[in-house]
C-alpha cells in the first residue's frame, strides 16, 4: 500500500490544484446524471448490447458478419468499413445465428417468429413454412454438406398436450419443413441437434426425460432410419445438455455442454455417445468453443466477468490452460485465421483476429466502429440506429443515408486496456480531463451494473 502521492518516473507531482480537485467531484456528479439515463435505456430489454455468434462463408473470403442482440455487423472489405441490420420484425429477440454451406450462404435465425432466414446478408427475412409454420423453433441445424437439407427441434403452438418437441427436416434449404423424423416422449424434450460433417448420414440429438431430468444422448448412423438412444446420467449428471459440435472429421466424437448445478461443463465422447468424459468445468459458464483445422480445439468461458479458456491437441481427451483469452462470446476460423467475439466494453474489442491460434489477438472491430446502416435497410432500421447513437453505442452520423463514410476509425488503434486519465494532461486542460474522468467512471458503474444482468445468448 502507498500512502503517498503517486510520482511517475520522470518525478513530476500529480497532484491536482484544490480547484481542479472540486472541478473533478462537480464532473463526476455531472457524468453520472447524463450517463445513468444511458444505463436505463440500454437495460430496458434487459440485455445490454452484446455478441453472439461469428458467420463466415468458405466462399466470400472478404465477408465477416458479428451477430449480436441488436442485429447485424457486416463488412465486405475484410474488416475495413463495418454496416449494420437491425433485429426486424421476423428477428425480434433473434439468436442461434448460423450460414449454410456455399454457394447460397443462406443465413439462419431463431426468433419469436420461429425460424428465419435471410437470402440477402440480412437485408430481409423468410420465415420457415410446412410443419414449421405454426411451431415454435427452438433450435436448427444446416446440414454443411448439404445447401438443401435443413433440421430443426420444435413443438407446435396450439393446446399444451400436443406440445411434444419433434426434429422436423427440410429438403428446400428450410424454406419449408415437411418431414417429420423423430419425436421426444411426451415426458420430455430435446435440446439440440448436429450432423457429423464427415458422415452425412449420422444425426445426433441431445434429449431429456422427466420427472426429473434425465439426460440421454439419440443417434442414428443410417440416414435417420433407425435410431439409438444412450442413456447418459451416469456420465453427466441429472443435468440439461446441448450439443456443442460433432468433431468433422471423426463422427465417433462429440462435445457436450452440460448446464450443472454449479458452473458448466464440457463433456466429450469418443465412441459415438456411449461413454463420456468431463475433461474442463468451470464455475461460471462456457461461451465459445472451435476446432480448428489444425485439430486443435478451444473452449471460452466467463467467470465471475474473468474470461478463462482452455486449449487442446489431442482430440478432447485431454485439456491444456489458455493464458489470458478475453471475454469470450464465440469464435471462428476460416482460412487460418480465428476471428474471437469478445466484450466490446471490457476486452476493448467486440471483434479480433489472431494468426497464431488464439495465442495473441488483434482488435478488428469496436461497435463505435458502425459507420452505415446497410443500404437496403436504412428504412427499417433508421429509427433503431437513432436510438442506439442516443446511448452512445455509436456516432449519430451513423443514421445518415450513407452514414459517416470513414469506417469508424481503426479498432488496433484504441487507447490499451488498463489506460486510464492521469498526469499527462497539461494543468491547463486539467478540468477537461476532469470532466473525461468523472465520465469514464460514470461508464464504468454502469457496466459493472449491466454485467449483473443476463444477456441473451
Amino acid at each position: 500500500m502507498h500512502d503517498g502521492p503517486w510520482v511517475p518516473a520522470d518525478g513530476r507531482d500529480c497532484r491536482p490544484p484544490g480547484a481542479v480537485v472540486v472541478a473533478i467531484f462537480v464532473a463526476i456528479f455531472v457524468a453520472m446524471l447524463g450517463v445513468m439515463p444511458w444505463c436505463a435505456r440500454a437495460w430496458a430489454n434487459g440485455a445490454f448490447p452484446d455478441s453472439s455468434a461469428i458467420l463466415l462463408a468458405a466462399d466470400r473470403p472478404d465477408e465477416i458478419i458479428l451477430a449480436t442482440n441488436f442485429g447485424l455487423i457486416i463488412s465486405e472489405d475484410g474488416g475495413q468499413t463495418w454496416s449494420w441490420t437491425c433485429e426486424q420484425a421476423a428477428t425480434v429477440s433473434g439468436s442461434l445465428y448460423q450460414m449454410g454451406p456455399p454457394a447460397q450462404d443462406r443465413i439462419y435465425a431463431i426468433s419469436t417468429s420461429g425460424l428465419v432466414f435471410s437470402d440477402d446478408g440480412s437485408c430481409s427475412w423468410t420465415r420457415a413454412q410446412g410443419l414449421l409454420a405454426s411451431a415454435y423453433a427452438t433450435d436448427a441445424f444446416p446440414d454443411p454438406s448439404d445447401p438443401l437439407r435443413v433440421l430443426a427441434l420444435a413443438s407446435p403452438t396450439g393446446d399444451a398436450s400436443s406440445r411434444v418437441q419433434s426434429l422436423y427436416a427440410s429438403l428446400d434449404g428450410g424454406g419449408s419443413f415437411n418431414v417429420l423424423m423423430f419425436s421426444a416422449p411426451a415426458a420430455g424434450g430435446l435440446l439440440g441437434v448436429e450432423t457429423a460433417r464427415s458422415a452425412p448420414l449420422t444425426l445426433y440429438l441431445s434429449m431429456y426425460t422427466t420427472p426429473g431430468l434425465h439426460p440421454k444422448l439419440v443417434r442414428s448412423t443410417d440416414g435417420f432410419v433407425s435410431w439409438t438412444i444412450f442413456d447418459v446420467e451416469s456420465d453427466l449428471g441429472q443435468s440439461g445438455f446441448r450439443i456443442i459440435a460433432v468433431d468433422p472429421e471423426n463422427p465417433a466424437r462429440v462435445y457436450l455442454r452440460v448446464l450443472d448445478p454449479v458452473g458448466e461443463t464440457l463433456a466429450v465422447s469418443q465412441d459415438g455417445g456411449n461413454s463420456f468424459t468431463r475433461p474442463v468445468h468451470v464455475d461460471g459458464k462456457l461461451t465459445a468453443f472451435a476446432r480448428l483445422a489444425s485439430g486443435t480445439v478451444l473452449v471460452g468461458a466467463i467467470t465471475a466477468g474473468v474470461g478463462e479458456g482452455f486449449r487442446s491437441t489431442d482430440g478432447g481427451v485431454t485439456f491444456q490452460p489458455w493464458a489470458n483469452p478475453p471475454r469470450l462470446r464465440a469464435l471462428a476460423e476460416r482460412d487460418g485465421k480465428l476471428f474471437a467475439a469478445g466484450d466490446n466494453f471490457k476486452d476493448g474489442f467486440a471483434l479480433a483476429v489472431s494468426t497464431d491460434e488464439g495465442r495473441s489477438f488483434k482488435p478488428l472491430m469496436v461497435f463505435e466502429q458502425v459507420s452505415r446502416i446497410k443500404p437496403c435497410a436504412q428504412a427499417i432500421c433508421q429509427e433503431g440506429c437513432v436510438s442506439r447513437a442516443g446511448v452512445m453505442l455509436w456516432s449519430p452520423a451513423v443514421c445518415e443515408p450513407g452514414g459517416r463514410g470513414d469506417g469508424g476509425g481503426d479498432a488496433s488503434a484504441l487507447p490499451a486496456r488498463g489506460s486510464s486519465c492521469g498526469c499527462d494532461t497539461a494543468a491547463a486542460d486539467a478540468a477537461a480531463s476532469a470532466i473525461a474522468c468523472g465520465l469514464g467512471l460514470a461508464v464504468a458503474i454502469c457496466l459493472r451494473g449491466a454485467s449483473r444482468r443476463p444477456t441473451r445468448r
